[in-house]
């Protein structure tokens, strides 16, 4: 009887160790997939200012050129 109980023991506590390892399991995959969504807003925080730029710098660039026709049209009528 003590060999029974004592698989019985082994076994308890080999399922035990099996529910602890699905939940570290459990516990790493929601962090992973918690950083892949953290990446993900990161990246797209960042086109979002890398667009933002661009657009300022290319309506700044057609501003300056327009000045500087301005400026070119005024010293030629001038």
């Amino acid at each position: 009887m003590l060999g029974a109980t004592s698989a019985a023991s082994m076994y308890s506590l080999t399922v035990n160790d099996q529910q602890n390892a699905m939940t570290i399991y459990t516990q790493t995959l929601a962090e992973t997939q918690k950083q892949q969504m953290q990446r993900w807003q990161i990246l797209q925080d960042t086109q979002t200012k890398i667009f933002e730029i661009q657009q300022d710098v290319t309506v700044n660039k057609a501003k300056t050129q327009d000045k500087m026709f301005q400026k070119w049209d005024e010293y030629i009528r001038g």
